[in-house]
């Protein structure tokens, strides 16, 4: 089975003194597969190929050497979010059950620790973890997270569809921001190593100060930034125009006309990304050149598209559900087969019967052929570029022993730099809203939390009995102004 330890190892064989990454010193290739090799048969080698490593490791340099090195083990990473609450991040390990946990001390510098001894690691690596290159955790609607294993296959197919489109070449950069337990940091950190380019890792404070991330790309100058749009918004608010970028994608949530007007005049090429953790990273591009024209674009290389919609006969319909199939899907949901079975299965496609994703989102095709998003067709939505099932928040609020019912809505869904959460609960006894404040910083990421919450004797219902979702949106907009 290839696997990235392979091709970064024959990329290293071809250019051994090059650049491989900047850190707080220089990386080359030799020091990163050297280090990654050490790794594997010390602190990694009494652990049995297959077997599941989880890490909170929060410098870019070391969760690249440790991916390496898991590979070359024949094992799966998991990556952990080190300022995770305690209650989620156990029902992460609870679900996974590593092997073990890997941390740094410092860059590059690696130690192993046992999972919690409530969290009894598996007995042996789960079959269906065999080729799994990682497995990221995303938001679950039940309350549960739920771990997306992506195969090798998948990695390497995705990663060369990148380096051609939007495309990275032997000697140059990409800035490593993304926070690591958001997958598109593993173009970040792997698309350079297999083309001979370099990642440069950008310190905590420029993923929030817009001062600090000027600083980073007048002094490294990098050929392409990724961020969200969230991001963008954050930096060009605060008057960014200094110390362009060469080339930025962007991708995580909806790129905007007014973020567009904004990014163009201050990058070379702007590319509007779009893909699930199910279809690994990314799945489309889009190059855009006029704020007037921002699609989904056309599917990477190696990846398929189709648009599903069940009330229609037509063979072809121009609007519906994006289903995607090709070389970048996921194995499945780790544990999950009933979920697995419920968002994988076969479907027609123009090369015959392929195994496809159903990604819940709409999208109509344009007479270029390019696709237009439309939203989703669930409760799942994105902020701040994190994808979120309100349903897992909702479950979690649930849990409180006060709180008899919860439902979670986004307000101003179309002015994403004012958007954010708000919960409608039903209680027993009476709870202020720093209870419930507290009650979120213990049991959801901080992504995951209402800004606002508001407490009803009950919640209104549609006459199938179900919450009345429209009512309370009403109702929240009739109020006075939200604090934004």
């Amino acid at each position: 089975m290839r696997t990235i330890w392979d091709v970064v190892t024959e990329q290293c064989a071809r250019t051994p003194e090059a650049v491989a990454a900047v850190g707080r010193r220089l990386y080359t290739y030799e020091d990163v597969t050297q280090r990654a090799a050490t790794l594997s048969t010390t602190l990694l080698g009494g652990i049995p190929p297959g077997s599941l490593i989880a890490h909170d490791i929060p410098d870019p340099v070391g969760a690249a050497i440790l991916m390496l090195a898991a590979a070359r083990r024949g094992c799966p990473v998991l990556p952990l979010h080190p300022d995770s609450p305690r209650a989620h991040r156990a029902k992460i390990l609870a679900d996974a059950r590593p092997t073990v946990v890997v941390q740094s001390t410092e860059e590059a510098r690696f130690t192993a620790v046992e999972p919690d001894p409530s969290q009894e690691p598996a007995a042996a690596a789960p079959a269906e973890l065999a080729g799994t290159a990682y497995v990221m955790y995303t938001s679950g609607s039940t309350g549960q997270p739920k771990g997306v294993a992506i195969p090798h296959h998948a990695l390497l197919a995705r990663l060369a569809g990148l380096a051609r489109t939007p495309g990275l070449a032997a000697g140059e950069s990409i800035l490593a921001m993304t926070a690591l337990t958001f997958d598109i940091s593993i173009a970040e950190l792997l698309l350079p190593l297999t083309v001979g380019a370099h990642f440069i890792a950008a310190p905590p404070q420029a993923r929030t100060d817009p001062d600090a991330f000027t600083a980073l790309l007048t002094h490294h100058t990098p050929d392409v930034v990724q961020a969200t749009p969230s991001f963008w918004r954050l930096v060009t608010a605060a008057g960014w125009h200094t110390a362009p970028a060469q080339r930025v994608w962007c991708g995580g949530e909806a790129l905007t006309h007014d973020l567009a007007t904004r990014l163009l005049p201050r990058t070379t090429e702007l590319w509007n990304l779009y893909g699930p953790t199910e279809a690994t990273i990314w799945a489309t591009a889009a190059r855009i050149r006029t704020p007037d024209a921002i699609t989904l674009g056309h599917p990477l290389p190696g990846t398929g598209l189709l648009l599903h919609a069940p009330t229609t006969n037509d063979a072809e319909p121009q609007e519906g559900e994006l289903l995607l199939y090709g070389d970048g899907l996921a194995t499945g949901y780790l544990g999950r087969n009933d979920l697995t079975h419920e968002r994988f299965h076969s479907h027609p496609t123009p090369h015959g019967p392929q195994r496809a994703y159903h990604t819940g989102d709409r999208a109509r095709r344009l007479p270029n052929g390019q696709f237009l998003y439309l939203g989703r067709t669930d409760h799942q939505i994105k902020l701040r570029g994190q994808r979120i099932e309100l349903g897992e928040i909702e479950a979690t609020l649930q849990e409180h022993p006060a709180i008899t019912e919860a439902v979670v809505l986004l307000r101003h869904p179309d002015r994403p730099e004012h958007a954010y959460l708000e919960a409608h609960i039903t209680t027993t006894t009476e709870l202020t809203t720093p209870d419930l404040r507290q009650w979120a910083r213990h049991h959801l990421p901080s992504t995951h939390h209402p800004t606002r919450y508001t407490t009803h004797t009950a919640l209104p219902r549609t006459t199938n009995g179900k919450t009345d979702r429209i009512a309370l949106t009403q109702r929240a907009t009739s109020r006075q102004p939200d604090r934004e």
